[in-house]
């Protein structure tokens, strides 16, 4: 998945690899995204037993649970800004699939059970100490305490999602040590629950819960994603964020002028134990 950005003075179309985030300080630097760090994180046995049974079917099963959850979250986005969200449009053309627009009716229930109170929503941020970057689905209040919430619709939550989550926590809390995080939570969208609960302990509703209950402190979980970032780090030495930069229109009989890609800054890489070392031969 790539951001696109077009210059049009230089007349440059640039193509950002999503799986890494500029820095907000210092130009040319990158740093990859937390689900990107996730990615060397085992599976378990479950996922290999599933990737066998699929075959090559995985990366197109996979790519369409992306896409489903891409849609989902941007319904979420509207809808927090405002927006109507309809199932059809003015020519009665349907917008959503029926799994998509169920999930979506989900989140809607939940928001107007909990009410909660919008900090923000659907926020970038990068840390150039932590080196890594994220999107936060929601920050904000819910029953008192500040909540960090991210929107999941998958078949079932991995232990991945309580990390990632527990990293964008203390991400945040490094710009906002006056409103730190209480809680983090997966707002579960596809989830096998009936109704409400009944001994009123959970929050959740027919087909989704907030799952805050994780039998441990973020803080905690962060320290399991600090040791699967040193193993990323182990693997990825000399990483490239893979960002294409083109020229903007041609016209045929006129000389284009092809822009040229700045050199990415070398970025730190901290081992315990080890003077740090340079990531070098990064390239935009």
């Amino acid at each position: 998945m790539r951001n696109i950005f077009h210059n049009n003075d230089a007349k440059q179309l640039n193509v950002l690899d999503e799986r890494f985030y500029p820095s907000s300080k210092i130009p040319n630097l990158f740093h990859p995204s937390v689900t990107t760090i996730l990615e060397v994180y085992p599976k378990g046995y479950g996922y290999d037993e599933w990737l066998k049974s699929v075959g090559f079917n995985a990366e197109i099963i996979m790519t369409k649970a992306g896409d489903q959850g891409s849609v989902i979250h941007n319904m979420i986005d509207k809808y927090l800004n405002g927006e109507v969200i309809k199932w059809i449009n003015d020519e009665g053309k349907g917008l959503y699939t029926l799994t998509e627009w169920q999930m979506f009716s989900r989140f809607v229930e939940f928001w107007e059970m909990c009410k909660p109170e919008i900090f923000v929503h659907e926020f970038a941020l990068v840390s150039d100490t932590l080196r890594f970057g994220g999107t936060i689905d929601f920050i904000g209040k819910i029953n008192g305490e500040m909540y960090l919430v991210d929107w999941k619709s998958s078949n079932y939550i991995h232990k991945t999602h309580e990390l990632q989550i527990s990293a964008y926590a203390t991400m945040w809390n490094e710009f906002n040590p006056k409103h730190k995080i209480d809680k983090t939570a997966i707002l579960w969208l596809n989830a096998s629950t009936r109704g409400v609960d009944k001994q009123g302990k959970k929050i959740q509703g027919k087909g989704w819960q907030l799952k805050d209950d994780w039998g441990r402190t973020y803080q905690d979980a962060y320290r399991v994603f600090e040791h699967t970032h040193a193993i990323w780090d182990e693997d990825h030495p000399n990483y490239k964020p893979a960002n294409l930069l083109y020229a903007s229109e041609y016209q045929k009989g006129v000389t284009t002028v092809y822009p040229v890609a700045e050199d990415v800054v070398e970025a730190p890489v901290k081992k315990k134990g080890r003077k740090s070392k340079s990531i070098k031969d990064i390239v935009a």
